[in-house]
């Protein structure tokens, strides 16, 4: 709230101000108050609480005097307020004019004497006493009328002789309004960011220290006078920072605030971060922040950081939607994978490499409860036992050599509400899974190098491509675990036992990656499909996408037939009959065949048909 204050020179013009008043806009944090003040009293310099105030003349003066830091407008009257009076004491027959003024400067008084017709002294006056002598003198020098502002106009009324006013006129009142108006708005928006500033100060979790270019100290928060162990009545404000501390480091650091620099030192018994940071007006340090955190504080928040900017990314990708096929086997599939998602026991997903455990496993995540956690994957044969272990269980700063500063977050714990999806479970070193028993026993997991224990509510998804029950039997994997991990378990079919689910996956996967590459979209002929069927699929459905894609890239035409694609080599590994040997090698070799009309019979064009005859001959394209 900031408060106006209007010094009123005389109570004739009261209600002109409250006019003026009442058509201001309304202000919820700016408070306006009138007094009428007589001359320059006494209880003018008395300690005001009003941020501004409003006078004229000497009252202005005496104000601006008293408080020079307070903002003081001054209600000013010009050169026609002056001649309105003295046009009033000429129309009352007046020759003999004294005028009254209060810093003010006559530059036209010939013309004003040659206007009113009369002699006109001016006198400055600079208070009440001084008006007093004033007024006499000029009943000596033979005056006949007094012309002047509210004090001289009350010292008249008092000994009973006659004067004239110069009075305010509504324009200058409403522009010393509009004056103090803009100036409270300023100081009130300054406030409220200053006490948004010390807000911020006060309620940090660091310690912060302004300072000024020389390094003595401005403002100091809270958390300064608690870990400096200053008492509330300590005055550090016009203090060196550095001498806030007996620690050399620390005086070094902060004794330069025009250079940015940051260290990490003991101070009152803990590890500190200290930064410096200069602030600049017009390319000139005007100060320095000083800002200081608890390295511990540090490291635990980077955590959480590092773990919310994880679960972000780690998400699920696939529903059960985008689980192509109709058959039998996995519609019994895709329905038990259903049921599983709604519990939150741990699931084994068993299947030959590129039967689509993955997929099952975002699926069975994106229809639980849990669906809108942390999903986190994990290839457990793609990483050494080492470094499995650590990106499991995460670790401590300085666990082991090279391990980061700042520690890091296991898996488990970016998990934590989520699920864990432990891709090739089965090739887990043996050591590793005594401490995955452990946490999935306890539900707890303690970083490599910590003494401290974490608390994880982890769901956990294992698949594996490898007969785990022979590894049981043989003592590569242990039991335990395998009881643990195998509460339910998924076994989805090879494809080349679902053959009736083929044509649907190709058309599924060409489809999709033609529209990718911005090619035709090929379809197959029943040779070609019954090629499909055929085939021993070793790769599974993984394979089939990969043949797709190389189909829809080395094939120009629409159509697709077995002649096709044996002529692009779509199946690598597959031997080829005699008599495919001989049609190949006749397309390949022979000079009397029309290349043209082969070209036309497999569908594809003359240039793709020489590059790979050139190709199987050992040639370049190039």
């Amino acid at each position: 709230m900031v408060k106006i204050r209007i010094f009123l020179p005389h109570l004739e013009i009261k209600d002109l101000f409250e006019e003026v008043i009442r058509n201001l806009p309304v202000y919820e944090d700016i408070r306006i108050e009138t007094c009428y003040v007589f001359g320059t009293p006494d209880f003018l310099s008395r300690n005001w609480d009003d941020d501004i105030m409003i006078a004229r003349g000497m009252t202005y003066l005496k104000l601006k005097d008293s408080f020079p830091t307070k903002h003081i407008v001054e209600l000013k009257f010009n050169s026609f307020d002056i001649l309105d009076a003295l046009l009033a004491c000429r129309k009352q027959g007046y020759h003999r004019i004294a005028l009254f003024l209060t810093n003010v400067v006559l530059h036209d008084l010939p013309i004003l004497e040659n206007v009113c017709n009369a002699i006109i002294t001016p006198y400055d006056v600079t208070d009440e006493e001084d008006s007093m002598l004033k007024v006499r003198q000029a009943l000596k020098d033979g005056a006949e009328i007094m012309v002047g502002a509210g004090t001289v106009c009350g010292i008249c009324d008092r000994l009973g002789i006659s004067r004239i006013h110069i009075k305010i006129k509504k324009n200058a009142i409403e522009e010393a309004l509009k004056e103090a108006i803009s100036t409270a708005v300023t100081m009130n928006r300054e406030r409220e960011r200053s006490s948004i500033i010390q807000s911020v100060f006060n309620n940090s979790e660091d310690g912060l220290i302004a300072t000024d270019d020389r390094g003595m100290v401005q403002y100091a928060n809270n958390w300064i006078y608690q870990s400096f162990k200053l008492s509330a009545f300590d005055q550090i404000s016009g203090r060196a920072a550095g001498d806030l501390h007996a620690s050399e480091p620390w005086k070094k650091l902060v004794s330069d605030v025009h250079h940015e620099q940051e260290a990490v030192m003991k101070l009152e018994g803990q590890n500190v971060y200290v930064h410096v940071k200069p602030y600049r007006e017009n390319d000139v340090t005007s100060g320095a922040l000083i800002r200081l955190r608890n390295t511990n504080q540090i490291i635990q928040e980077e955590g959480k950081i590092r773990q919310q900017l994880a679960k972000e990314g780690l998400m699920a990708k696939y529903h059960f939607k985008d689980i192509l096929g109709s058959s039998k086997a996995i519609r019994e599939n895709i329905e038990m994978a259903e049921r599983y998602s709604k519990v939150n026991s741990n699931i084994l997903i068993l299947g030959e490499t590129g039967t689509g455990k993955e997929l099952f496993a975002d699926s069975i995540h994106n229809a639980s409860l849990r669906a809108d956690k942390p999903f986190v994957a994990i290839n457990c044969a793609a990483l050494p036992e080492n470094l499995l272990e650590s990106e499991l269980f995460g670790y401590e700063p300085g666990a082991f050599s090279g391990a980061s500063r700042q520690g890091k977050i296991g898996l488990f714990e970016l998990a934590d509400k989520g699920t864990l999806f432990l891709d090739e479970i089965g090739e887990m070193p043996i050591a590793l899974q005594a401490k995955l028993l452990r946490v999935l026993q306890e539900k707890e997991v303690r970083r490599i190098g910590s003494t401290n224990v974490h608390s994880v509510d982890v769901r956990v998804i294992s698949a594996t491509n490898i007969d785990i029950e022979r590894e049981v039997e043989e003592g590569k994997f242990r039991p335990d675990l395998y009881y643990r991990l195998d509460l339910l378990d998924i076994r989805i079919p090879p494809l080349r036992e679902r053959k009736e689910d083929i044509e649907e996956l190709f058309s599924s996967f060409v489809a999709k990656i033609a529209s990718e590459m911005g090619r035709k979209v090929p379809h197959l002929t029943d040779d070609a499909a019954e090629m499909l069927k055929n085939y021993r699929w070793k790769g599974n459905v993984r394979e089939l996408r990969n043949i797709c894609e190389r189909l829809v890239v080395l094939n120009d035409s629409d159509i697709v037939d077995a002649d096709t694609m044996r002529l692009l080599n779509i199946f690598r590994d597959q031997p080829k009959s005699p008599k495919e040997a001989v049609q190949t090698r006749t397309y390949t070799t022979s000079k009397k065949v029309n290349q043209t009309e082969i070209a036309r019979e497999l569908g594809i064009s003359r240039t793709t048909l020489w590059r790979r005859n050139r190709k199987k001959e050992g040639g370049t394209t190039a």
